[in-house]
């Protein structure tokens, strides 16, 4: 059964011993005030610490309107607009266990002020997480991660406890902890790739 933003947020307002529940995000009470000016920072915070294999996404990127900085990138494209954060650029013609890590690095356009992504691959595609709101996407774990730090992020001001709210914190670091773990169960990677020179041998 999916879990609901709504359900999301009273399971942080539970976790911070408040009895009170919200029906809806808007609701004109402290609780409801306090996670709706929170929610949607705690979502894109918790989605960019862990590379979660339910909101990732590979697109070939977009040529960007203006060009690289001469003599030091090659190319330069498009951010993507649902990004929260790019975790690998990959060439489109070799395989992902037969490639080196591509550099890059992520700029601003002075005139437009969009981000941008410089690197030296052509047609570059990115791996990336992407700000999902479709809640039934949510893994469980990330569901009580996500909880977890949104009560963090609530409970000096609706309980004035700041020991709540700082243990509320480190729970949610030490579940993130285990994310790895289980999030390697949902995939098989391929054989690590031998270093250049083994390769070379």
């Amino acid at each position: 059964m999916a879990v609901s933003s709504v359900q999301i947020a009273n399971m942080a307002l539970s976790k911070i011993g408040v009895r009170s529940k919200i029906e809806s995000l808007t609701e004109a009470n402290a609780e409801a005030r306090e996670i709706n000016l929170w929610f949607l920072t705690t979502r894109e915070q918790t989605l960019e610490a862990f590379d979660w294999s339910f909101a990732r996404k590979r697109l070939t990127l977009a040529a960007h309107a203006d060009d690289p900085p001469e003599d030091v990138w090659g190319y330069r494209y498009q951010y993507p607009a649902d990004c929260i954060i790019i975790r690998k650029l990959q060439n489109p013609t070799i395989p992902d266990d037969e490639a080196d890590a591509i550099p890059y690095q992520i700029e601003v356009d002075d005139a437009k002020e969009t981000l941008s992504i410089l690197t030296n691959l052509e047609d570059a595609v990115a791996i990336y997480t992407f700000n999902l709101s479709t809640t039934d996407l949510y893994s469980k774990l990330f569901i009580e991660v996500f909880a977890t730090f949104l009560s963090s992020r609530i409970a000096f001001t609706l309980t004035g406890d700041k020991d709540i709210a700082n243990t509320q914190f480190e729970q949610g670091f030490i579940m993130l902890a285990q994310a790895s773990a289980i999030n390697a169960n949902q995939q098989v990677d391929k054989p690590p790739r031998e270093a250049e020179w083994i390769r070379g041998r």
